[in-house]
């Protein structure tokens, strides 16, 4: 009976001992593969890094930090929804690692799912406090909703927290050009660019700034920089047609728009940018080949719709000058956007006042000012109509008269 207590108190010892050298070997095996994964990424050799990072899982599927990790070399890799699971893993694990909520809300952002990017960041504000990129990344999801007054905040508390990083900048200069604050933005801009002078993107947002406040010579000279820099950047070609437009230059407009559509074939919003060049420069048959194309490539684009109407009503002579045709498409345009858009009603103002509604006109041009009252485009319009300056207080909110059936 001793005898036996004795084998199995041995084997007990050995058992031990086995398991403790093989928890011992597979921990030393799991730190290597993690160090490998890092020095991978750092490489960038991201491939590997996942690699090293997969196997790393396998051996210890409790590591939030390796989860978190693999979840960064699938966004460097541009494989936001992968990311996205093995961050989600990261903070169901570690419900305090402030940085995986970011990354994770990064994630979102990368999908446009900026309502639930905004949740996760939410929580890694909450746990990191300090950290300048939790409140950049939120701004971003700000901005992607529109938000733009607390996008600013966000950058602004980035900012403070570390002021140089020049992507705070450049976005914040995003939102402030959302806002209509176009010189602010500028400044914003104008710091980027001098902390990070080869970035075209930089210099693509400063350049947009200045179209907006008309300055085309300086948009031009900006998006001239971005392509020199980054010469297959097809929203700099884009951005300056749409500055050579302002200019009155609608024939070197149409040649950037073009070659924006070799590079982007399926946008419709370059059909109708380009179709408007067309239309401007009295060439009806192209822009009309140009907005149905628009239309063609995006049943439900209000803004192609939009354009269309205008040309109907602006052509001067049949087939293509259509007026009733042309006042149904503007109304579909609204329609579309469920009267919530104020470029989709002052087209339609134009388009009745082209057709001499002119009482209509300007009650739709007056709710598209109280929809966006600091619109200078729109407070010119005004003016040119009536002679009198637009009003300093909004009016009212579109009525639901300007929600149109759609006639089709």
């Amino acid at each position: 009976m001793i005898v036996r207590k004795q084998v199995v108190l041995l084997l007990s010892a050995l058992v031990l001992s086995f398991w403790q050298a093989h928890s011992c070997g597979a921990s030393i095996e799991f730190v290597d593969l993690f160090k490998g994964g890092l020095d991978a990424e750092d490489m960038g050799n991201l491939d590997d890094a996942l690699g090293r990072y997969s196997e790393a899982l396998k051996l210890n599927p409790q590591s939030a930090r390796t989860w978190a990790k693999r979840g960064e070399v699938y966004l460097r890799k541009g494989d936001p929804q992968s990311a996205i699971k093995d961050l989600a893993q990261a903070v169901k694990l570690d419900l305090a690692y402030g940085a995986a909520f970011t990354r994770l809300g990064f994630a979102y952002n990368a999908l446009n799912e900026y309502d639930k990017a905004i949740g996760a960041l939410d929580l890694a504000v909450k746990l990191e406090p300090t950290s300048s990129e939790a409140f950049n990344t939120r701004g971003f999801a700000f901005n992607g909703k529109n938000d733009y007054d607390r996008a600013v905040k966000d950058f602004d508390k980035a900012i403070l927290l570390n002021s140089k990083d020049a992507r705070y900048y450049n976005n914040r200069g995003f939102a402030l050009n959302g806002k209509h604050e176009y010189p602010k933005a500028v400044e914003d801009f104008d710091r980027a660019i001098e902390m990070d002078p080869d970035n075209a993107m930089y210099h693509n947002n400063r350049g947009v700034a200045y179209l907006r406040q008309k300055n085309f010579d300086k948009a031009v000279e900006d998006f001239d920089k971005t392509l020199k820099i980054e010469s297959k950047f097809s929203s700099g070609y884009h951005n300056r047609g749409m500055a050579y437009s302002g200019k009155g230059r609608h024939d070197k407009a149409i040649e950037e728009f073009s070659k924006v559509i070799e590079m982007n074939p399926s946008s419709p919003v370059l059909y109708k940018d380009r179709g408007t060049a067309y239309l401007k420069l009295g060439e009806y048959e192209l822009a009309l080949k140009d907005f149905e194309k628009a239309i063609e490539l995006d049943k439900k684009f209000a803004p192609g719709y939009a354009a269309l109407g205008l040309l109907r009503v602006l052509a001067p002579e049949p087939p293509i000058h259509n007026p009733v045709q042309g006042l149904r498409l503007a109304e579909k345009a609204v329609t579309l956007t469920n009267g919530a858009s104020p470029d989709m009603l002052e087209n339609l103002a134009e388009v009745q006042h082209a057709l001499n509604h002119t009482d209509d006109a300007l009650r739709t041009l007056q709710n598209a000012l109280a929809m966006d009252p600091s619109n200078k485009d729109y407070q010119e319009l005004l003016k040119k109509w009536t002679g009198v300056d637009a009003p300093p207080v909004p009016l009212t909110r579109p009525e639901k008269r300007y929600l149109f059936p759609n006639p089709w």
